[in-house]
């Protein structure tokens, strides 16, 4: 009897590990119960060179023997329950081995405290990725969010959007630090942010933004452009963090000597 590629029966064998070919030679030696390689290969329809491979493929794997008092060959399928004891088998030996890395675990955090943090990066296509990058900066555990911007490209978001961001930032107590392209589009941002917002202008001639940048707690945020096309990308890294909050600061610094401050 052959087989369809659909069959239930085939496709549970496949789940289980089998190929298709050792699938459906299985299902042959048990409708056969006894028969050699030239039955098999005529039952599962295909080739005896190939059910030779196959068949010495599931007595590896513990699902077919041999009949020894023959003199042609003949095969005889494990019994199905046989697939059963495998799989539990398999459970015990991971509930096992899971119970020993337990035991373990807390001497290999131990040896992990002195591994240095690797960059972990998010990258966040279209609004709705920009949108999930912000909503991640309301997480923010230091209550401060530092910020370069044109905010030209932040304005493709819609307005009520930024109102309701801005509502919560607030509600939050997290203040918000920028620097941003001295433009209509950057007062019109800065008008949504109705308090605990610092912004600083400068020349956009001078100083060009053609990136956002976004730090806050241990990531870092850059917002890209192409036209419609919008690009987030979150680093979360200690150090990198740390080193940009530096550069901001210093930039803040010296904006304020050259650029148009605003606060409210």
């Amino acid at each position: 009897m052959k087989f369809p590629p659909n069959n239930l029966l085939i496709k549970s064998l496949l789940e289980y590990g089998l190929t298709d070919r050792e699938a459906v030679v299985y299902l042959s030696l048990l409708e056969l119960e006894v028969a050699s390689a030239n039955e098999i290969a005529k039952n599962a329809g295909i080739k005896r060179s190939s059910a030779y491979v196959v068949l010495e493929a599931l007595k590896k794997k513990g699902l077919v023997g041999v009949s020894e008092d023959q003199k042609i060959q003949e095969y005889v399928a494990t019994s199905p329950e046989a697939l059963l004891y495998a799989i539990e088998s398999e459970v015990r030996e991971k509930e096992a081995t899971k119970t020993k890395i337990e035991k373990i675990l807390p001497e290999l955090k131990a040896l992990s405290k002195d591994v240095k943090e690797k960059p972990k990066v998010k990258v966040f296509e279209g609004k709705q990725g920009l949108i999930n990058a912000l909503e991640e900066s309301l997480k923010s555990k230091e209550k401060i969010i530092r910020l370069f911007s044109s905010a030209e490209n932040a304005l493709k978001l819609n307005p009520e959007y930024w109102l309701l961001y801005g509502q919560k930032r607030i509600e939050l107590g997290i203040k918000q630090l920028g620097i941003m392209a001295d433009n209509p589009a950057a007062y019109e941002l800065f008008k949504m942010g109705p308090k605990m917002f610092e912004l600083i202008f400068i020349p956009p001639n001078k100083y060009p933004f053609p990136v956002g940048m976004m730090i806050t707690d241990n990531k870092l945020g850059y917002l890209l452009s192409d036209k419609d096309d919008i690009t987030t990308v979150i680093i979360e890294n200690k150090q990198i963090a740390e080193v940009m909050k530096v550069l901001f600061d210093m930039a803040w610094k010296e904006s304020e000597r050259k650029g148009k401050k605003v606060k409210q």
